[in-house]
Formats: C-alpha cells, structure tokens, sequence
C-alpha cells in the first residue's frame, strides 16, 4: 500500500527517440515524489533506456501497478528504481520489432538488433536484473506480450525486496552505484526427490497421446492404437477382440484420412481405483481429399484404462454437435484462440504455463494438419489462421 499522501510521478505514453529525460529529472526534483509509475505500451529501446538511467541517477524508486501497465521497452525505464515494487500482470515483455517506415533492410536491421541486444545486455547487468529477462522476452513473438509473474520478478531482480512503497526517495541527483547482481535476493531451494505421477495424471496424459496420435498420418497412428488397447475390448457396448477394434480404426483412419483431433484443455477428468474412468470432450475436423468431403463436430468420450498394463479396457463416445459444411477447423482453432488468451493476459502463473503448454500442443497439432497463424513479416493484427503457405509462421 502507497503512505496516504505519498506522491506518484506518471510518465504515461509511448517512448519515443526525441523524448528528453532532463524534462522528468526537472519534475522529480521540484515534487519529490515518493516513486516514479508508468503508463506505457513501450516504444524505442534507446529512449526507455535512457529513462532507466536517468532515474538511477536520480537514486528514485519506481512502482508499476496493472491498472496503469508498463509493457515492452516501458519495461527496461521501470527498473531503473532503485527499490522496484510492481503487481503481477503489471510488466509485460516481447521481442523489440521495427516500424513499416524504419527504412532498414535485412542486413541493417540484423546489425541493429545485434546492438541493441548488446546494450540491454550491459543495462540489465548494471541494474542487476538478470539475463534471463531477455531471454523470455527474445521467445515472445512482437506480436505477443508475455506479462510477468510475481515469482519470476522476485527471482530475476526486477522487483526488490523493499520496505513497502512508502519510503520516501532521496532528492540526491548524483549517479547511484548500480546494484550487484549479487544483492538479488537469494531463495533457497531444497532438492526435492520429484514425485512419480499419480495415476489419474497418467490416464489423462495418456488420452492427450491418445488422440494426438490420432491425429497424425495413418501408419503412425495405426501403430500407435495398435498397443492402446487389450487383448479384448468393451467396444461401444460389446466385448471384442482387440483385431477387431483395430480393423474398425483402420476402416475410419482409410474413410477419413486427414484428422485432427484435439481435447478441449481442462475437459477431462479420471477417477481411479485398479483402473481408470476417464472423460473428456473432444473436438475434431476432418477431411477426405479423394471424396471431397470433411467432418467436423464436438463428442464426449469415456475410456476405462489400466494404469499397469496401460492399455484401454473400454471405450465409448457420445456425439454433442456436428457442423455441416465446414472446411477449417474452426472449432480446434477456437482452443488456440482460448488458451492463447489465457496464456498472454493472466497472472496466475499455474495458469500461464499451462495454457502457454496447451496453446503449444494445438498449434503443433494444427501446423501438422497444414494450418499456420500468421505470415512472416506481418504484425500481430494482421495474422490469421490459414492454410500453410511458402511464407508461414511455422513452429521452430
């Protein structure tokens, strides 16, 4: 909590190569705030860096609340705080990209890239924030945002251990002595033995196997539904041989020889005993080429699996939706869309990593379909799914 009348400096707007830091260093030193706050979608690198400096020099503290985000190259003017305070959700970090009318060509913009990264290299050392924030921020496509945990910026210095936003910042103008990376704060961690995973988390990683493998071409996913399943099968209602089940795989993967399967994320449940009841909801799309026709719709399936043989005792599934006409996988692509949110906007880190996980697994199921999301060179709002071209995004 901020000390009742404690004041705030706002620099709000993007940064630009013009902006002049003396104008906030004038501000600061007639108000004598208790912090500097950002309202900032980011903006130049250079400039943001120079901000950071200036407020180091200042010996001032800086706050960042998510009401008022600071995201991008806003980013690197925060932690010029001496003392850093900042919510989760607050930061937000991604690669740094160039303007359409930058003028560069691919050489001179690989030649910039490279300084830059060089410079906020040896920023990030003075501040004693650590590298890994660039890291993280260098896997963030630029027409993403990845917003940061409060674990991660405790173990990565960008906020400090402070005394509670309170304390009021020193109107010394001299330049600080940058802080060590040393006097991050230190965590300790036991090495824990990690635990062997529990029954129902097996028949649920299992399923998503299942029916990624499902999802891949023929002779790979006949291999693999050949060691799913016993010897013998209650197969929707009856008790068959597993050659059986296999000749009815075989007959629908030969009907429809292009698939995608995809379990909507968080569906499924498994209860276990000696075996495992699991559930879920899949989506699917499919399509034959040579019939020119497709399929695409929504089931619930049930599965009775045995976690020491691992194989399926039981199988059943249940239709929800059909969508006549379809020609894209909408409704696998509408999962991406889902997580994706999920794994850009929350600040629960649980939540982060398993829907940035999720997200993942469907853009490689679609990818392997031959559906890309985006072209190279294209912003963030210009991409969209289509089908894979010369000039798709791929995964790496």
């Amino acid at each position: 909590m901020l000390r009742e009348g404690a004041r705030l400096l706002v620099i709000k707007g993007e940064f630009e190569p013009a902006d002049d830091p003396m104008k906030m260093v004038a501000e600061y030193t007639e108000f004598q705030p208790g912090f500097i706050t950002f309202d900032s979608n980011g903006g130049s690198v250079v400039a943001a860096i120079k901000f950071g400096r200036a407020i180091r020099a200042l010996n001032a503290n800086t706050l960042q609340i998510r009401s008022t985000q600071c995201v991008s190259a806003c980013a690197l003017a925060f932690l010029g705080g001496v003392k850093r305070s900042a919510e989760p959700g607050a930061i937000g970090v991604h690669q740094a990209f160039f303007s359409d009318n930058a003028g560069l060509d691919n050489k001179a913009a690989v030649t910039t890239i490279q300084m830059l990264t060089g410079e906020v290299i040896g920023y990030l050392s003075d501040m004693g924030v650590s590298a890994k924030l660039l890291q993280l921020s260098l896997s963030i496509e630029s027409s993403d945002m990845r917003y940061l945990t409060t674990a991660e910026m405790r173990e990565w210095n960008i906020i400090t251990e402070d005394r509670g936003p309170g304390t009021q910042a020193g109107s010394e103008t001299t330049i600080a002595t940058p802080a060590s990376p040393t006097s991050a704060p230190q965590f300790k961690t036991e090495a824990a033995k990690p635990s062997p995973p529990s029954a129902p988390d097996r028949a649920i990683a299992f399923v998503r196997r299942y029916h990624a493998a499902w999802s891949a071409p023929n002779s790979v996913a006949m291999a693999f539904m050949q060691n799913a399943y016993g010897d013998e099968v209650m197969f929707y209602g009856k008790t068959v041989s597993q050659d059986a089940v296999m000749k009815d795989k075989s007959t629908f993967a030969q009907r429809w020889p292009e698939r995608i399967y995809s379990v909507r994320p968080g569906s499924e449940t498994a209860l276990c005993g000696d075996k495992c009841n699991v559930t879920g909801i899949v989506e699917w799309f499919a399509r034959s080429r040579e019939r020119g026709k497709t399929s695409s719709g929504m089931a619930e399936f049930s599965l009775v699996w045995d976690p020491t043989t691992e194989k399926i005792e039981t199988e059943s599934s249940n239709v929800l939706a059909t969508d006549k006409g379809a020609r894209a996988p909408d409704r696998v692509i509408g999962q991406w869309q889902t997580e994706n949110g999920k794994c850009r906007g929350s600040t629960d880190v649980a939540t982060i990593e398993r829907s940035c996980a999720w997200r993942e697994e469907i853009g490689l199921l679609l990818d392997r379909f031959g559906w890309c999301y985006g072209h190279q060179n294209e912003y963030g709002y210009q991409m969209a799914w289509h089908l894979c071209d010369a000039t798709s995004n791929r995964p790496r």
